[in-house]
Parts: C-alpha cells; sequence; structure tokens
C-alpha cells in the first residue's frame, strides 16, 4: 500500500476507432497530480481485415456467419491488445506486474443513444431507451496479467438517457486545461468531437462537449471508392489541397438536420458511414463535372464547417484548439479548419504526446476514473441527468480484486490529475480524503 501511495498509478488503455484501421495501445503513469505517457503503439490492420471488419458492421451479413464473425473479432482484440501491452512494458521497461489495471474501448458495432420503438412486437408504440454496443473480449488481458479489466465504457450513461459519447472529455479536462487561457480540444477521428475547456479562473463556464460530425469518416470512404480499394485515406491533404470545394456538396451534406441540433449530441458511422456516402454519390449523378479532389475537398471542407457550426454552442470562443486523432496528421484538414474558425490550431504534439495516442490514453485514465469510483460522464458531457461511472469491470481470477480497489481508490486521492476528483459521496471509501464537487472539481 505504501509503495502504491509512493509510486503512483499505472493504466494500460485500448482504443480502435471508426477508422477501423488498427488497434492504438497506451501505457500511462498518473503521479502527483499529472498524466504521463510511459509508451504508444499503434498495431496496424491490413487493408484486407479493416475490409473484413467492416463488412461484419455493414449489416449485410445475417444469420450464424454474423455470430462467428464478431467471435472471432473479439478474440482478434483480445489477441491484438494482450500482446500490445507485452510490448508497451517492453518499450517502457515496466514490469507487468506494476500494472494497476487497464481500459478497452473495443470496436463500436451500433451506437444509437435515442431512445426508439423497439423492433419485437409492441402494441403499446412504448419507446426504449437508447442503443450502444461495443465489441470487446477484454477476459485474456484480464487473466493474462493478473489485472483488472474495464470495458463497455458507454452503456451506463445511454442507460439513463445520456449520449454515451464523447467519453474522453474529463481525460481532455485533466490534460489539456490552462488555468487562464480558453482551451478546445478536437479529436479527429471517423467522427470528429469537441470538448471546450474553459480557463480555470472561468468558473461559470462549462466544460461541454459532443460529436461535430463527419471528420475522417468521409473521406477515406471516398480515397476508397476513387483508387478502387488500394488508398484508404488522402495522406497529408495532399489531393484534397489540390482540389476545388464544390458548394453542392457542401450543402447536400450541410442541409442535415443534426447540424442544427444542440447538444448534448454525437452520432457515427449509422449517420456519416456507408449509407451517406452511398446517398451522396448518388446526388452527385446529377453534377457529372466534380472532379475526384474536387470531391475530397468538398469533404474535407464540410468537415470544417462542421466544427464552426459546434463553435455556437460554446461560452466563448476558445483561445486556443488542440487538435488529436488521426485526422489531425492532414496538414490541408488542419488548415481547413483554422481558416474557418479563425482560431489557432496546434496538436498535442506540443504536449508531447502523438496525436493517435490520445483516445488510448483517455480509456486508460478512464479505468483509472472507474476502478476509483469517480464518474466518467457528467450532464454537460453526455447529457446524463447525474455524473455516472462507467464501465463494467473484469475481475482477476486470484481474488485479489477488493484489495487492488482500495489500493487504486487511495493512490487515486493523491495522485489523480486535478480537476478530475468528482466523486459521489456514496462510492466513497471512509477516510479516502476530500469530498470533490462532480461539476467543477473544486473541494466542497
Amino acid at each position: 500500500m505504501a509503495d502504491k501511495m509512493r509510486d503512483g498509478l499505472f493504466f494500460a488503455g485500448f482504443m480502435c476507432g471508426t477508422s477501423l484501421d488498427g488497434v492504438d495501445g497506451a501505457l500511462v503513469h498518473i503521479y502527483q497530480g499529472k498524466i504521463e505517457l510511459l509508451a504508444y503503439e499503434h498495431h496496424p490492420f491490413s487493408p484486407r481485415l479493416t475490409g473484413w471488419i467492416r463488412e461484419i458492421l455493414s449489416e449485410n451479413m445475417t444469420g450464424k456467419s454474423t455470430f462467428q464473425s464478431l467471435g472471432d473479432l473479439e478474440h482478434l482484440l483480445s489477441e491484438t491488445e494482450t500482446s500490445l501491452t507485452s510490448r508497451l512494458c517492453s518499450l517502457s521497461s515496466i514490469s507487468p506486474s506494476d500494472i494497476d489495471g487497464a481500459g478497452t474501448h473495443g470496436i463500436t458495432a451500433y451506437h444509437r443513444p435515442s431512445p426508439h420503438v423497439p423492433s419485437w412486437e409492441n402494441p403499446e408504440n412504448t419507446n426504449i431507451p437508447g442503443i450502444t454496443i461495443q465489441i470487446s473480449n477484454p477476459y485474456r488481458l484480464s487473466r493474462k496479467y493478473g489485472i483488472p479489466v474495464v470495458y463497455d465504457f458507454r452503456r451506463a450513461d445511454v442507460s439513463v438517457g445520456g449520449e454515451g459519447a464523447p467519453l474522453a472529455t474529463l481525460f481532455h479536462r485533466a490534460a489539456f486545461s490552462d488555468p487562464h487561457e480558453n482551451r478546445a480540444f478536437l479529436n479527429l477521428g471517423g467522427i470528429a468531437n469537441l470538448t471546450y475547456l474553459p480557463a480555470f479562473s472561468n468558473a461559470r463556464q462549462t466544460c461541454l462537449s459532443f460529436d461535430t460530425g463527419p471528420g475522417n469518416m468521409l473521406l477515406d470512404l471516398a480515397m476508397s471508392h476513387i483508387t478502387h480499394g488500394e488508398e484508404t485515406y488522402d495522406k497529408n491533404g495532399q489531393r484534397s489541397a489540390s482540389g476545388t470545394v464544390q458548394k453542392c456538396i457542401q450543402d447536400f451534406l450541410l442541409d442535415d438536420p443534426w447540424f442544427s441540433k444542440p447538444p448534448p449530441k454525437s452520432t457515427g458511422r449509422e449517420d456519416w458511414g456507408e449509407e451517406k456516402f452511398a446517398t451522396l454519390l448518388t446526388f452527385l449523378k446529377n453534377y457529372p463535372f466534380v472532379q475526384n479532389n474536387d470531391l475530397l475537398a468538398s469533404l474535407a471542407e464540410t468537415s470544417a464547417a462542421g466544427v464552426l457550426s459546434g463553435f455556437r454552442w460554446l461560452d466563448s470562443k476558445p483561445d486556443l484548439l488542440i487538435l488529436g486523432g488521426g485526422g489531425s496528421y492532414n496538414v490541408d484538414l488542419r488548415r481547413r479548419i483554422s481558416r474557418i474558425t479563425g482560431v489557432p490550431t496546434t496538436t498535442t504534439e506540443r504536449f508531447g504526446w502523438p496525436p493517435q495516442a490520445i483516445e488510448s490514453m483517455a480509456f486508460a485514465y478512464l479505468a483509472a476514473l472507474t476502478l476509483s469510483g469517480r464518474p466518467a460522464s457528467l450532464p454537460s458531457t453526455t447529457g446524463c441527468p447525474h455524473a455516472v461511472i462507467g464501465g463494467s469491470i473484469v475481475p482477476p481470477q486470484n481474488g485479489s480484486l477488493p484489495a487492488r480497489l482500495r489500493e487504486i481508490c487511495l493512490a487515486a486521492e493523491i495522485h489523480l490529475p486535478f480537476p478530475d476528483r468528482a466523486t459521489p459521496p456514496e462510492s466513497r471509501l471512509p477516510g479516502s480524503g476530500p469530498l470533490f464537487s462532480e461539476e467543477t472539481g473544486r473541494r466542497q
């Protein structure tokens, strides 16, 4: 226990985003209010494997083959995460026995958080809550290293009426907030999501988080379509930079009522995936003059315009926009976002972290929050009615979970960074330190 108080917390995190191009793994150290990235590695999938995963998730498969494929995909993820853990420990010279726990997001198979009429016979026509399904198999990772593993992070939030996304908000707040500068963090994955980070001095402003629409998703689908699957993304935005924005495309996409919907809101491939792209291709039959690079330029401009559209919901315009995720490597997209929003941009590399590592770091951090009894989402981040502790826990098989949880809870009181010591009173251990506000992180 004394060692844990002195050495801080070590957590691994894993993420496979909507691009489905591989698994990101990160090992973080949480110590004296700071988060340190010890190691990061991306395990890429081949284009063929990515195509297979997209086929599974496209609803084109039915019956027994779907269940077997989902099981095979779970196994693939568990093997990848287990080998990544070994690799991360090797890179950071950390013994696996020093890891306190891990968080795995898995792959989002379906995400539609709004209430709906169920598909079965329902004479009363009564709505049921939203749905979010992530594919993962955390048991191998837990058994291999004897650690608690947190998974299925979104369902608890959705079950009480929250959007279940974005979920990395509290990590963004802990990692990138500034005492005096209003900032925003923009994750450019397949879907783009924005987190507003008011300066600590702006006590009345709210840490707000929501999806802004497509990030890379339509761009990647367009590149795959244009190159007949030979290229899955526009490297550095070279092709979109040489194209001309076609207003007809931008108007077609921005006409979607989703952009006018106020937060909280989240979206996914159900709204901006293959079906939307197919609809766009049908629409473009009326405009045969649109060249391939013009299509890419128009899609990049639309992603940037979605970010600007989200600014209307913020308490004030941020002084700095911090970019993370794979899309932050797209130079053309970055330039468009900076030009359209009028806000200077930087990437997480300014803070010493690779942009693509942020999401896996976030789920390592969320695992620490869950295992220490702290919420992963707040009303201002997902629209949940109250702070929600998210995630299911796979316990180690040696029966050590109760002792481990106590160690993590007590160490978290010392080492979790301000302002995220947000803990519901009912979940605290006796004598575990001061109580902090769920909304502001300030001492009660």
